[in-house]
């Protein structure tokens, strides 16, 4: 096992979880699991008992999953993860309502004037009445913001944006408010993490959505930061501590969503690469977690054993990354350790 990156500072228990030390300064720490992962992996499984107070489906919750066909839904795959998760007593994010991938093949040619409306309330009358009181979140829609794609309000040119305009955003959280409102309704971005232009522009442009959102009192509650990271980029630790402060400032609480830190940028020597990358998180999570509206984190899976960067992001040398807490053994890696201490340094929430 790989020796801490930082010592645990005195009176620490290094038995401790993860959930366990966000726990003491009042915050969340969880994980997201796929379905071998729930169904076929029992000593991973015990990993996320001693890390996670939460999880989120990968797959489970998206349309492509619980609405097969225009005239089906499917809850099978999405109940397996509430089954596993209440014998565990995990609480549950469903993710997501509404987003331009993860759909079924039947969706977008069936989005014409006077339909798509229609085809999205419902689906989300649907599945959220569904799993009503059950989820502690729900991200309501994902990744909407793309400067890049030239649309009004700087909106991602998505199926949603073309069949309904930015109307999309404000009927999905008023009806997930309608039909779940103990659920914490959020919506999810990513690409705001570093002082690079393209996402200085989408930072801009999403407190620009975020500021609308609020005065027209679009029911949203919460804002996700995806966190995927790459240990390569700078970090600006002022930067991200201001996006974070604008965010809270209009009232909104902050959830770090989709946590890992990918590496192909880095050489191949596997220590160095842990060093790397468990520095990188902390210097990213040390800024965000001082940030009193932040709820908790969440990584994108815990362990190297399941992890969707090695087929999207493929290093040269087909290394396996080393983006998770946990290597493929399911042993502490220094990504955990910095993860710990990050959560330990965190201000206490009242």
């Amino acid at each position: 096992m790989a020796a801490p990156l930082v010592a645990m500072a005195a009176g620490e228990a290094p038995g401790l979880g993860l959930n366990q030390r966000a726990r003491r300064r009042g915050l969340f720490f969880g994980a997201a699991v796929n379905d071998d992962t729930v169904t076929k992996d029992k000593p991973y499984l015990d990993k996320i008992d001693a890390d996670c107070g939460i999880v989120v489906g990968e797959a489970q919750f998206k349309w492509a999953d619980v609405h097969p066909e225009p005239d089906k839904f499917d809850f099978a795959r999405a109940e397996a993860l509430m089954t596993f998760a209440k014998a565990r007593k995990l609480r549950v994010r469903g993710h997501t309502l509404a987003w331009h991938e993860g759909n079924p093949d039947w969706l977008e040619p069936a989005l014409k004037p006077g339909t798509a409306e229609g085809i999205l309330r419902t689906h989300i009358q649907t599945v959220t009445k569904h799993f009503a009181g059950r989820l502690a979140h729900w991200d309501v829609v994902n990744e909407v913001v793309q400067p890049d794609d030239k649309q009004v309000h700087d909106l991602r040119a998505s199926l949603w944006l073309r069949a309904l305009g930015p109307a999309y955003i404000d009927i999905a959280f008023q009806e997930a408010a309608a039909c779940d409102p103990g659920a914490l309704r959020v919506i999810n971005e990513f690409g705001t993490d570093y002082p690079l232009a393209w996402q200085e522009r989408k930072r801009v442009a999403f407190l620009g959505l975020l500021a609308d959102l609020r005065a027209r009192k679009v029911p949203v509650q919460a804002v996700g930061l995806q966190a995927h990271l790459d240990a390569a980029e700078p970090i600006d630790q002022k930067v991200l501590s201001r996006f974070v402060t604008d965010i809270a400032s209009m009232g909104y609480r902050i959830i770090v969503t989709e946590l890992d830190v990918r590496d192909q940028r880095l050489p191949g020597d596997i220590d160095s690469r842990d060093t790397a990358v468990a520095a990188h998180a902390k210097a990213w999570l040390d800024p965000v977690l001082a940030c009193p509206a932040v709820l908790g984190v969440l990584t994108w899976g815990l362990s190297d054993r399941h992890s969707w960067l090695n087929e999207k992001f493929p290093r040269d040398d087909k290394l396996d990354h080393r983006a998770l807490p946990l290597d493929a053994a399911l042993d502490r890696k220094k990504l955990w350790y910095a993860i710990a201490a990050a959560l330990d340094a965190a201000p206490m929430r009242s």
